[in-house]
């Protein structure tokens, strides 16, 4: 982890007693950061959830950057590039309650409930579960905590999953045909001509829609899903590489390698390595 100093405010730790919950937090805390503060993870053991108090700051997972504002939440999962910054630009102090979760368990709530390809998610409501998380800390008993801090946690991602889902109940029709199709097919390769004949529209109008309603290309969609897949199958299976990529539509294991480091800074074997010995 790389680190600027630039920053102040209060960090909670809450050792484990005995066998750590599923859902573990053990440190927790608010930033108050200077317009220098930076906060890099090359690879990140953990996974970092924040709740912004105010002003604004850039969030960056693996190759994808994003702009943190007053109320939005961001999800920083393990096992990806994380990058958070002060915008040096916004006249605000940016500041966040931010709560570090470790284990493998975490990743999987998130593909449950399909909130890993969302990095920021804006005005949500979710603050006031931060900031009893905040409270908790201060007020009780690590005993007490343990199992208060995993309810939360789950509260939060209902919360979070809640507000996409009517969300996406707003996009048009055509993006929710396009993404019901892309969310459908994850393993299997991607045919853009295909989906457009299939929606009624043509590729140039199908990518443009579905950037300006969803935030992001459909290639983008499409590679953030398989490498989230493939993490979950390097944690959870005995899979070969070669396996799990064929089983995303790689019929080149070398290419699949080469486009998972690409995304994640490390090779498939290195992920499942160093990820195995933290579950």
């Amino acid at each position: 982890m790389l680190n600027k100093p630039g920053k102040h405010g209060p960090i909670y730790h809450l050792p484990p007693l005995g066998e750590p919950p599923p859902l573990s937090v053990q440190f927790l805390g608010i930033n108050y950061c200077d317009t220098d503060y930076s906060n890099i993870r090359k690879l990140a053991k953990i996974t970092v959830m924040g709740f912004i108090l105010t002003g604004q700051g850039i969030v960056k997972v693996d190759s994808h950057t994003h702009t943190a504002r007053q109320g939005d939440v961001f999800i920083l999962p393990a096992g990806c590039y994380h990058e958070v910054n002060a915008d040096p630009n916004h006249p605000e102090q940016w500041s966040y309650i931010w709560l570090n979760i470790s284990g493998n368990w975490i990743l999987k709530m998130l593909e449950a409930y399909q909130l890993l390809p969302h990095v920021v998610t804006s005005q949500c409501g979710a603050g006031p579960l931060f900031e009893e998380a905040i409270e908790s800390a201060i007020h009780k008993s690590v005993e007490e905590m343990q199992n208060e801090l995993q309810i939360i946690l789950m509260r939060i991602i209902v919360t979070l999953s809640e507000t996409l889902r009517k969300r996406g109940e707003a996009l048009s029709s055509a993006v929710q045909a396009i993404k019901q199709f892309l969310d459908n097919s994850i393993l299997q390769p991607f045919d853009s001509n295909q989906l457009a004949t299939q929606v009624g529209i043509s590729t140039r109008q199908m990518n443009r829609l579905f950037n300006r309603e969803v935030g992001t290309t459909i290639y983008n969609y499409v590679i953030t899903k398989k490498m989230e897949s493939a993490k979950l199958m390097l944690l959870d299976t005995q899979l070969t590489i070669s396996d799990i990529g064929y089983r995303l539509g790689y019929m080149d294991p070398h290419y699949f390698s080469n486009l998972f480091q690409s995304k994640t800074g490390v090779r498939p074997s290195a992920f499942r390595k160093l990820f195995s010995k933290i579950q």
